[in-house]
C-alpha cells in the first residue's frame, strides 16, 4: 500500500512499526442539502436587493438623471442573477426533502421485510407436538378457543389443547376467525 499524507507511522509495545490511518472528516453535500439551500436562496435574495438598490438608487442615474441604460446592468446582474440563485435553492431544499423522505420510507420497508420474514420463519404449523384425534379437541387462548388450524394461535407457546365442555366450564368464546362452533354444529 502506498504511503499517503494522511498516514502515521507509530510503534507498538515491541518496537514494531504500526501504520494508522488518520480520517478527516468528509463534507457531504447530501448532509448539508437543507442548509445550504436556505443559504444559497438567501444570497440570491440579496443580490436581487443590491441590484434593485443600484437600479434605483445612483447606480442606475448619469449626471443625476435616471437613465435606463445605466438602470439595466442593474437589474440584470442582480435580477436574474438573484433570481437563478433562488430557484438553485428551492431545487437544494426539494431534493434533500425528498432524498430525506425515501431514507425514511426505506427505512420503513426495511422493518416491514424484517417482520415479514421473521413472521414467515415459521414453517411448520402449530403445534408441534402431538395432536389428540378425539372430535371436538381445540387450542385454548387467553379467552377464546380455536381450532388447531387457526392462524390466531400459529406460532405461539402459550396454547393448551381443550375439548368442548373443558372451553364452556373456562367460559370461553369460540374465535371469530376460524369459528370452532360451527365446526362443531356440522
Amino acid at each position: 500500500m502506498a504511503a499517503s499524507p494522511y498516514d502515521l507511522t507509530r510503534t507498538t509495545d515491541f518496537g514494531a512499526p504500526q501504520r494508522s490511518r488518520f480520517s478527516l472528516a468528509r463534507l457531504r453535500a447530501g448532509g448539508l442539502g437543507g442548509g445550504f439551500g436556505l443559504l444559497v436562496i438567501a444570497v440570491g435574495l440579496l443580490a436581487i436587493g443590491i441590484g434593485w438598490n443600484g437600479m434605483a438608487g445612483g447606480g442606475g442615474e448619469v449626471n443625476g438623471v435616471p437613465n435606463l441604460n445605466a438602470q439595466l446592468p442593474w437589474l440584470i446582474s442582480g435580477g436574474v442573477l438573484g433570481l437563478a440563485l433562488v430557484v438553485f435553492g428551492a431545487a437544494m431544499l426539494i431534493v434533500h426533502n425528498a432524498r430525506s423522505d425515501r431514507a425514511r420510507l426505506e427505512a420503513k420497508l426495511d422493518e416491514l421485510v424484517a417482520a415479514v420474514s421473521r413472521g414467515a420463519a415459521v414453517t411448520t404449523p402449530y403445534p408441534t407436538g402431538p395432536q389428540p384425534t378425539a372430535a371436538g379437541v381445540f387450542l385454548a387462548g387467553g379467552s377464546a378457543y380455536h381450532r388447531p388450524d387457526c392462524r390466531l394461535v400459529q406460532g405461539r407457546d402459550d396454547v393448551t389443547f381443550v375439548t368442548e365442555g373443558d372451553a364452556s366450564v373456562r367460559d370461553l368464546k369460540p374465535c371469530r376467525v376460524c369459528k370452532p362452533a360451527e365446526t362443531l354444529a356440522r
